[in-house]
């Protein structure tokens, strides 16, 4: 098809040859292999420049219309492509923090596709296929900028239904009476409740008493369902104190020595979907 429009609009099979960067030959056969596929002579082979019967001038008609369209729906789909962007995330803020306010995102900008790749455990990915990542730690990566968007704080959290059913918790001590959900994790930076208690200088015993989850997401749904008594992080728990899901315990969060960052590779230049989702975010913390 190529063969037969670059033909027709130069005038030329050599021309046509130069275009499509390959010989006048191969041209020549493109064109006769479609002359024989239409049972139709399409060009006037002794004119120049090389003509088009009427039954090719019909022919070549339709086929740049038909051109026209391909090349158009495949612009559309570059565009849709510019408009999606991928972003890396803790499963646990991927589910309480960032899914919720998706919402609103795609309210302001509901021509932009925000896909999610979620880390069960450890750092969320960073690579050629993913824009941006939602990571906490320290803001110090390797080839990353990071740009904090809140600094995490714990307090014990539990659900209504729970304290019901409980001891009242006045003092950190008190929650030694409790059933405590601990959430498994290789960093420490993930504070577990051996390290909170210490915080407080409470004497504890070596094991505390409690369920352990290999996850801080089935942690947060154990409490939800009232399970006992979780330590609640600010981006994983403040939407479910704020709806009376979860109550805080206590008056005093644990500063912990860390934040939330919106990371990308310093090597690379945003998509302006990226851009938009970045500012936004940084916006909307």
């Amino acid at each position: 098809m190529l063969a037969v429009e670059a033909t027709a609009r130069l005038g030329s099979f050599s021309k046509a040859a130069a275009e499509l960067n390959v010989t006048q030959s191969a041209v020549s056969h493109l064109v006769g292999e479609t002359e024989a596929m239409l049972s139709t002579r399409l060009f006037e082979r002794g004119s120049r420049p090389v003509g088009l019967t009427e039954a090719g001038r019909r022919y070549v008609a339709v086929l740049v219309s038909g051109l026209n369209l391909i090349g158009a729906e495949g612009e559309a789909l570059q565009q849709v492509r510019g408009n999606v962007l991928t972003v890396s995330c803790n499963l646990a803020y991927a589910n309480f923090w960032l899914l919720p306010k998706l919402k609103a995102f795609h309210t302001l900008r509901p021509d932009i596709v925000v896909n999610m790749v979620t880390a069960y455990q450890g750092l969320p990915a960073l690579s050629g296929e993913i824009d941006l990542a939602i990571r906490f730690g320290r803001g110090s990566w390797d080839g990353c900028a990071a740009q904090l968007l809140f600094s995490e704080a714990i307090i014990p959290v539990a659900s209504p239904a729970y304290l019901e059913r409980s001891a009242p918790v006045r003092r950190p001590a008190d929650l030694l009476g409790h059933q405590l959900l601990h959430a498994w994790a290789e960093d420490k930076t993930w504070y577990d409740w051996e390290q909170w208690f210490d915080q407080f200088a409470v004497t504890r015993p070596r094991t505390l008493p409690g369920p352990v989850y290999d996850n801080h997401l089935m942690m947060m749904q154990s409490a939800l369902a009232g399970g006992g008594v979780a330590l609640g992080w600010i981006g994983t728990a403040t939407e479910f104190v704020t709806a009376g899901q979860l109550v805080e315990l206590l008056v005093d969060k644990v500063e912990v020595p860390g934040g939330v960052y919106l990371v990308r590779r310093e090597d690379q230049r945003l998509s302006p979907a990226a851009e938009a989702f970045a500012l936004w975010l940084s916006a909307n913390p």
